[in-house]
């Protein structure tokens, strides 16, 4: 997504007052006589005529052989009238300044009086700018620029978009006449992102009627602007009929780039298209994902792509999750550690949000000459188009994040590193929320920074409580719960509730492996767990919860005395679809150990169950699952070596008392030590038996009280 205009600052052009005014005329005395006429007589007539003599005064002696002509004194020229819009616009900077540098600390704090002195400034600037805008007549360029500046700030520090989208409309009717098309392209840009708010079916059909004029008058850098926002709104509304409209943009912008050698923007659409496959949870997705991976990296030796540090960085963090999906921990762990490596190297390479992608076919012209900060230009004149990521402090947290669910991935082997990693994503996200930024912002950009760290906090909780989970530390797992429901009204509700039905679950699964059977049965029946009528629907963390709560209720249920056991068929029936076709492995195989397990014995042949166990034993066992692993190994052994002799009943149950130790399970250890101790004694090997079940008993203390009776040996 373009930035938002939070550091753009107009400095007001400076005006030559100079006032071109016709000459005034200057006056002159009358010229002095120099001499007086001596009368003159009559000429000769026939008949004499009356004569008239006029008698005159003599000339003063100064004045009688010549004069001298006096000349006026000039005059001095009358000021122009000072330009007092140059003064508001610069004090509109000052005050907007001033309140951006106290933005982070106001966002952070959240006192009153800070608050109203931030939006004081900010009322103060405005008030400037909309008086500069309505007093006087500015040339239109400046007038342009003013109208993109104030507009941006109502967009930011306002809810008035109906004001900005009619001081944008007006702004874009002056670029019209005045033929600024670089401002008028900014202005449709904004008008895009305001109107979005409120109409984002209007916002989305106005930049599609824009862009093929772009590409009729070639514009090439700001086509690759508005189908970039094209996609990123896209992106926000979610539905798939919009997620495909947004590869569909992705598939021109790549395609247009590489006919134009735009190497840098390629590579940028295909972090974004790698992205949007992963997010999109269709069936095909991690493929597709990797796909757009491998194209960007084709190109990663080229000159005019090696400094997309935040791109490269992007790519990495996407192909992990591509592994986190399948739950393939060993490509995992690789991905980490090249994950890894480049955020060590972010710490020279980029310190705030934004980066920007240069546009190598892109020339100098007025095209890009003001643009509110979507476009840029390089050191040689090319123009460069801006995005807005994450800053480096926030990359930290999110590579934590990251690398703690992948150590999560390697179970009881790495159980100890995935906690230390989400315990220092922790620590540092709250150092940050502790200090104010000390670049300047807005209250609101702020604001949303400070939301998606507490989202990001939130979840490494969540994960933290599922490691406690597995390690079956039940009283940690149920203080981490309780500071993920303290912390529910600090986080947005994102996706439908997904937060609370977090929660819920997290209630329910550590019930059940406390022993309260009812409350784990009360909860996973809940509606909010119902899988989609349509399994054509996309895979997302809603469906994953729904899938898992599904397996919970059938584990609850498998007992054919349960009352609600004739559901148990049904309910498997409806989940087999998801599972089948779900991009992580391990679902796949939690469902063929759970048809071994609780499909109806009249009806599923014995060579039918073994066949299941087998392939939940490949793919557990394939991609690293040791939990799985555990139980189906452990199942294995009482379902085919019930009151069998010999050295492979006993090599079984041992493998699986082995793997229930491996992932620190004291249940399944419990259980499977039981087994091993009955194959043991029957096979005379009593000391054996003796020492497998001393230390059974010792799992069997740390067990919760209602788990105690149904791990003895015997129960199921």
């Amino acid at each position: 997504m373009p930035p938002t205009y939070e550091h753009i600052h107009v400095n007001p052009p400076v005006y030559n007052n100079i006032n071109v005014s016709p000459p005034r005329p200057q006056t002159y005395p009358a010229r002095a006589q120099s001499q007086t006429r001596p009368a003159q007589r009559p000429t000769p007539q026939t008949k004499p005529q009356p004569q008239v003599i006029v008698q005159r005064k003599p000339s003063t002696p100064s004045s009688s052989t010549s004069s001298k002509i006096t000349k006026s004194k000039p005059q001095r020229d009358v000021p122009a009238p000072f330009d007092y819009s140059i003064v508001l616009m610069g004090l509109a900077d000052e005050y907007i300044t001033a309140a951006r540098q106290m933005g982070p600390q106001v966002a952070l704090a959240q006192r009153a009086e800070e608050k109203e002195q931030y939006y004081k400034l900010v009322a103060t600037g405005m008030g400037c700018m909309a008086a500069a805008l309505k007093k006087y007549r500015l040339q239109p360029r400046a007038e342009a620029n003013l109208r993109l500046r104030y507009a941006t700030l109502l967009c930011e520090e306002t809810d008035n978009d109906l004001e900005a989208e009619t001081v944008l409309s007006k702004g874009i009717s002056l670029c019209e006449r005045n033929k600024l098309l670089d401002l008028k392209y900014s202005m449709q840009h904004l008008l895009a992102r305001v109107s979005f708010k409120s109409s984002p079916k209007a916002a989305l059909k106005s930049v599609d009627k824009l862009i093929p004029d772009l590409e009729a008058y070639q514009h090439t850098s700001w086509l690759y602007a508005f189908r970039f926002l094209r996609v990123s709104l896209s992106l926000q509304l979610g539905a798939h009929t919009e997620v495909l409209a947004a590869q569909q943009h992705l598939r021109h912008l790549s395609s247009f780039a590489e006919n134009q050698g735009d190497n840098a923007i390629f590579v940028t659409c295909a972090a974004f298209e790698a992205m949007l496959h992963l997010r999109s949870g269709l069936a095909d997705s991690i493929e597709q994902a990797q796909r757009a991976i491998a194209s960007a990296r084709s190109l990663q030796l080229q000159d005019s792509v090696k400094d997309l540090h935040q791109i490269w960085t992007l790519l990495d963090c996407v192909d992990l999750g591509c592994s986190l999906q399948q739950a393939s921990h060993e490509a995992a762990d690789a991905k980490m550690s090249k994950m890894q490596q480049a955020l060590d190297g972010a710490q020279t390479q980029w310190k705030d949000e934004s980066f920007t992608v240069l546009i190598e076919s892109s020339a100098s012209g007025p095209l890009s000459a003001s643009t509110g900060g979507i476009l840029q230009k390089s050191p040689d004149g090319r123009d460069m188009l801006s995005f807005t990521w994450l800053r480096q402090k926030d990359l930290y947290s999110l590579g934590y994040y990251l690398s703690g669910v992948t150590s999560y991935l390697k179970h009881s082997v790495t159980n100890d590193k995935a906690e230390k990693f989400l315990r220092e994503g922790v620590k540092i996200i709250q150092t940050n929320l502790k200090s104010p930024d000390v670049d300047p912002s807005s209250v609101s950009g702020a604001l949303e920074r400070t939301k998606w760290e507490h989202l990001l906090e939130w979840y490494m909780h969540l994960h933290l409580t599922f490691v406690l989970c597995h390690r079956s530390d039940w009283k940690a797992a149920k203080a981490s719960l309780a500071t993920l429901e303290r912390t529910m009204d600090a986080v947005d509700q994102v996706g439908d509730g997904l937060i609370t039905r977090w929660t819920i679950y997290l209630k329910g699964a550590i019930a059940q492996s406390s022993g309260d059977s009812s409350l784990a049965l009360s909860t996973f029946q809940l509606p909010i767990f119902n899988l989609p009528e349509s399994n054509n629907h996309p895979f997302d963390a809603g469906t994953d919860l729904s899938i898992l709560a599904s397996m919970n209720l059938l584990t609850l249920i498998r007992d054919p005395t349960h009352p609600s056991n004739d559901l148990a068929g049904d309910l498997l029936s409806q989940l087999e679809p998801f599972c089948l076709t779900h991009p992580n492995k391990s679902i796949y195989a939690a469902l063929h150990f759970l048809k071994a397990t609780c499909s109806p014995p009249e009806h599923i042949t014995i060579m039918k169950r073994k066949q299941w166990i087998n392939i939940s034993l490949q793919t557990a066992h394939a991609i690293g699952n040791h939990q799985i692993l555990a139980m189906a190994m452990n199942f294995m052994t009482h379902f085919c070596f019930n009151n069998i002799l010999g050295e492979q009943a006993v090599k079984s149950a041992k493998t699986g008392w082995a793997l229930a130790k491996r992932v620190k399970s004291d249940m399944w250890s419990v259980v499977a030590g039981g087994m091993l101790q009955e194959k043991l004694e029957v096979h005379g090997r009593g000391e054996d038996a003796k020492k497998v079940m001393e230390e059974s008993k010792a799992r069997l203390k740390g067990l919760p009280d209602g788990l105690r009776g149904k791990c003895l040996p015997g129960s199921e």
